[in-house]
């Protein structure tokens, strides 16, 4: 530094300049950066820089990161900190190419060029003038972003070898110069940062920042912007634009939709000597400009512009985009350029917020199309057996994954107003949230599934396949508001279904599809019906959907779903057979029932809705057999139902109806051999069907069919621990069973289930007190609620033969007691 200082022999120290040949050039060339005000957490960046240029070989150095995210703000104070170092300084902005960029050092030279120079003459010229300037000297190159502009300069910027070169870009790889990355600042800078920017922010609302930190990517331009932008609105005394409202802005709107924006000053490509005031929306515009990209880079920044800003790796990007010519090259080329984030190790691209946020508002036009290739596949890796829900074309950890992708991109391209092609994928994405447990999220999805589907039916009422569609949004919502225990609102919505169904089957009766969806309606009707006490009506419909089934079946055998169908027609007409007292035919159907889905799953061993069919109808088989007394047999069935489920759960674990059913076949087990006097066996199986019930129970809360099936087992256990003795623990099993039910009940009283099982557990409590505590009062008050319940029961559905057996049985135990 003492040897720049002694070569001032033109100048002061305070107003240095250096005499070449008569010429006297000024120790800072052209343009002085703006110092920046705020430096915040890039103290160790700084130091690395000064060493990389003074330490090593490297006269060239790209200081490369995102947008916004401080490039120029280090350099500028590289250039403040370091000055001394150097001899001359020059700061030049690339704004339209290096070489252009260059050029403007010209005039602080002094080097004139003749009118017949070249471009590329006039450059040589210039620098050979810089080769003669005292050493070292720094050129500060601002926003030098163009890879091939860089390629095709790099041997000229080389030949100043008394030059240190510091370009500021987002190009991450560039094999002729060393490369400093720049990352986001830290969570604790970030804040900090924030804060010195925006004096009111109130510490006790960190947490509130830290999400929207999160939000921006920890862009440091952004912090400034929103930090800025804040003080325009607020003050000690108001607050008229709250961390709050930005938060929710940036959820809802995004950067863009900012509802509070006025102007604000910034040093980040300023006009000349001033500051850059403007809204924070139209700096942000002018931070990326997409224009120079290649179609088809620009068409995958749309596809990353809808998807998580988290990494994704390369090989999840070749199955969501088949097709895709040269998608590894247009990858890389987009990191090498900075767009996006490359990760070597994990072979993972990673767009930050900000660019995606920028490139939703710039390819709005083309966003859709870009992403349709998108949309479409994640419909078709999301498609799903119908029944259980189960995924066929990928894991259910991929399908966790892909739903959530599904999801982002609609959000993004849902006011696109592409409803035909949008709505498939919202309905995979209700199936899987139905499938994995989460009622509420499928009903979210179902629902708007539902809302573009009577848009479109209502837009294009000729259109048969939005009016079939239509109707298939009304099933799933049937089915998910019959899980909630919504009983009314699912007949309102089967119908409706069945309404559409009939008039479609009416006028394109040879259309097998729409008799399908017919006879599927009947049978969702059937199953409402049924849960509200309605066997006459539902055997009714289940009596039409096998009709239909059987006809299809007999015309395209080869057709598994037909076949299927026709087999789940004959489980259901068992159950309804089952209620009424008819066990003889009930058996019948269950036979059926289950020839068929040996036959089923025999020729399709990988198909899991067969399997579980299977596991299903050796269920109903052990039941009625177990009703005719023929205990063995029962065991037989229920051993085989148990050991298929086992098989379902431990493949698919995140399936919760297979789960479910498996916690269903250990209840079974544990009555059968409680019926045969195991009870050590029974209890074993009671506790373990208690077990996978309340996690169930706890990890869904809102389906109700866990709940009671929580209940029933605190039932079952009370039994068993009441027949060994252990009477405490029976008393707190079946009071726990009875305050369940009494939830229950009075949460859904049209469900004729939940109504029989709280009136049973009253029996249970009746019983107890009855027979263990000699309380013949206590029993008396729990058996007139039962007595009451099935009264009314009884009343309202005569032909419930289980309803009958268990009032007569009440009305002779309080005669008795």
């Amino acid at each position: 530094m003492t040897d720049i200082k002694n070569q001032f022999n033109g100048g002061t120290f305070n107003d240095p300049k250096f005499i070449y040949g008569g010429k006297t050039i000024n120790k800072y060339l052209g343009t002085i950066p703006f110092i920046p005000q705020v430096f915040q957490g890039r103290e160790e960046d700084l130091e690395a820089i000064h060493d990389k240029l003074f330490n090593g070989n490297n006269l060239l150095l790209l200081v490369n990161g995102e947008g916004g995210i401080g490039k120029t703000t280090l350099a500028s104070k590289y250039y403040q900190t370091y000055h001394e170092e150097y001899a001359h300084l020059a700061w030049v902005f690339a704004e339209k190419s290096l070489h252009d960029a260059i050029l403007t050092l010209a005039y602080p030279l002094q080097v004139t060029f003749s009118e017949r120079m070249t471009e590329e003459e006039r450059l040589q010229t210039l620098l050979c003038e810089m080769a003669e300037l005292k050493k070292p000297c720094l050129l500060v190159i601002d926003n030098a972003n163009s890879l091939d502009d860089l390629a095709s300069h790099c041997h000229a910027l080389n030949a100043c070898s008394n030059f240190h070169l510091l370009l500021t870009t987002r190009i991450t790889e560039f094999e002729h110069a060393e490369i400093h990355a720049i990352k986001p600042l830290d969570e604790k800078n970030a804040i900090t940062l924030f804060a010195r920017l925006y004096p009111n922010h109130n510490r006790k609302e960190d947490n509130l920042l830290q999400n929207i930190l999160e939000a921006v990517g920890y862009n440091t331009l952004v912090i400034e912007l929103l930090a800025k932008n804040l003080g325009n609105f607020n003050n000690k005394l108001r607050q008229r634009y709250t961390l709050s409202d930005l938060l929710s802005d940036l959820q809802k709107k995004g950067l863009f939709g900012l509802s509070q924006s006025g102007s604000v000053s910034i040093a980040y490509h300023g006009d000349g000597l001033g500051l850059r005031k403007e809204k924070p929306e139209a700096i942000l515009a002018a931070m990326y400009d997409l224009s120079d990209l290649e179609e088809t880079e620009k068409t995958i920044l749309s596809v990353f512009a809808v998807l998580p800003a988290e990494p994704i790796g390369f090989t999840t990007l070749e199955e969501l985009l088949p097709g895709f010519d040269n998608l590894d090259i247009t990858l890389l080329n987009l990191a090498k350029k900075g767009w996006l984030e490359f990760n070597s190790t994990t072979n993972s691209f990673k767009c930050n917020p900000v660019v995606q946020e920028v490139t939703r508002i710039q390819n709005k036009d083309e966003l859709f199309e870009d992403c349709e290739v998108l949309i479409t596949t994640l419909a078709e890796k999301l498609e799903y057996e119908p029944g259980t829900g189960h995924l066929p074309n990928i894991s259910y950890d991929n399908g966790t994954l892909y739903t959530r992708y599904a999801e982002s991109a609609y959000h993004y391209t849902a006011l696109l107003r592409k409803k035909e092609i949008t709505s498939p994928l919202l309905e995979r994405i209700g199936n899987f949230y139905k499938t994995t447990g989460n009622l509420d999220k499928a009903l979210t999805f179902f629902d708007e599934r539902s809302r573009l589907g009577k848009e479109l039916y209502e837009a294009y009422p000729q259109n048969v396949s939005f009016k079939n569609g239509l109707a298939i949004s009304y099933e799933k919502l049937g089915d998910t508001h019959s899980a909630l225990g919504n009983l009314d609102k699912a007949l309102t919505f089967f119908d409706d279904e069945t309404r559409l169904f009939e008039e479609l089957y009416e006028a394109y009766p040879q259309n097998v599809s729409f008799k399908n969806g017919l006879a599927i309606s009947y049978e969702k009707l059937g199953d409402t019906h049924s849960a509200l006490g309605n066997l006459d009506k539902a055997l009714t419909f289940f009596d039409e959907r096998s009709r239909l089934g059987k006809e299809l079946y007999e015309a395209y055998p080869q057709n598994v779903s037909f076949k299927n169908g026709l087999a789940i027609s004959y489980s259901k007409l068992g159950e309804t057979h089952s209620a009424l007292g008819n066990l003889d035919k009930a058996l019948t159907f269950f036979d059926d029932e289950t020839r068929l889905f040996e036959e089923l799953y025999e020729a399709y061993p990988q198909n899991v809705s067969f399997k579980n069919g299977l596991a299903i109808s050796y269920e109903k088989l052990g039941d009625t057999h177990s009703a005719l007394g023929n205990l063995d047999k029962a065991l037989t069935f229920f051993d085989e139902r148990s050991r298929l489920g086992k098989e379902l759960y431990e493949a698919y674990p995140q399936n919760v109806s297979f789960k479910n059913g498996l916690a269903i076949s250990y209840s079974k087990l544990g009555e059968t051999h409680s019926a045969l006097g195991n009870l050590d066996k029974a209890l074993t199986f009671f506790d373990e069907r208690s077990r996978l019930g309340k996690e169930l129970y706890e990890a869904y809360p809102q389906n109700v069919s866990f709940k009671n099936g929580l209940a029933i087992s605190y039932e079952k256990l009370g039994d068993t621990h009441s027949a060994l003795g252990n009477l405490d623990k029976a008393l707190t099993f079946f009071d726990e069973r009875s305050r369940l039910g009494k939830e229950l009940y009075e949460a859904y009283p049209q469900n004729v289930s939940f109504k029989n099982g709280l009136a049973i557990s009253y029996v249970k409590l009746g019983v107890f007190n009855r027979d263990e505590r000699s309380d013949a009062a206590k029993a008396r008050r729990y058996f007139e609620q039962a007595e009451a319940l099935w009264a009314e029961l009884v009343k309202s559905y005569p032909s419930y033969a289980e309803f009958q057996r268990n009032w007569s049985w009440i009305k002779d135990n309080l005669h008795n007691l």
